[in-house]
């Protein structure tokens, strides 16, 4: 028996092999797996169904949905999806992925609006999602994966920034309703989430 043994967890992410590596962990500790996407991008589609697969061939339930994570519609009809096909869910994994490394006087205002979308929007609606399937389970964890920025990079080390408050905020918001929020770093993630999910 696993230390995630009879959990459900979801993964929102765009499907990178670091996303893969937290899956694969999540699913050997007796996780099932939801997958969802951060955006519609049809890398993140083939991306997150080639990472469904694989936590199929360990053993594990799973499904992958594609969804705009940062509309609010979408992300609570994925959360009602998960506890629909898998039965509950205990937690979620928030992994936006790193900004586009962009100097800050090369930044275009789209840029930043699909930067924005994309790393802050869609984890806070995804969290606020989640936080009401889990909490009607009877409480677990949203965990936010954060990108370190290299330096010069304005726009990553914002949106690592604003993850970081976020997930602080979170735990203020929603301590008292037995919902965890943890923040863990893109280095190390699958190493650590099982340790932080159980």
């Amino acid at each position: 028996m696993g230390a995630l043994s009879a959990k459900v967890v979801a993964l929102v992410c765009r499907g990178s092999e670091e996303d893969r590596a937290i899956a694969v962990a999540l699913a050997e500790a007796g996780a099932d797996l939801a997958l969802g996407t951060v955006s519609v991008a049809q890398v993140e589609e083939f991306s997150t169904a080639s990472i469904a697969n694989e936590v199929w061939a360990i053993g594990r339930e799973q499904f992958n949905s594609v969804l705009d994570a940062s509309d609010p519609a979408a992300a609570a009809a994925f959360a009602a999806e998960v506890c629909d096909r898998l039965g509950r869910c205990d937690a979620v994994v928030i992994a936006p992925g790193p900004a586009p490394r962009i100097q800050v006087d090369e930044l275009s205002r789209d840029e930043w609006d699909s930067i924005v979308a994309g790393g802050l929007t869609a984890p806070l609606v995804a969290a606020i999602a989640f936080s009401q399937v889990i909490e009607r389970g009877g409480g677990g964890a949203i965990a936010v994966v954060i990108d370190g920025a290299p330096h010069g990079d304005v726009a990553g080390a914002m949106m690592a920034e604003g993850l970081r408050a976020m997930a602080a905020n979170m735990g203020i918001a929603w301590g008292g309703r037995k919902l965890r929020a943890i923040v863990l770093s893109r280095d190390g993630a699958a190493e650590h989430v099982v340790s932080a999910l159980g």
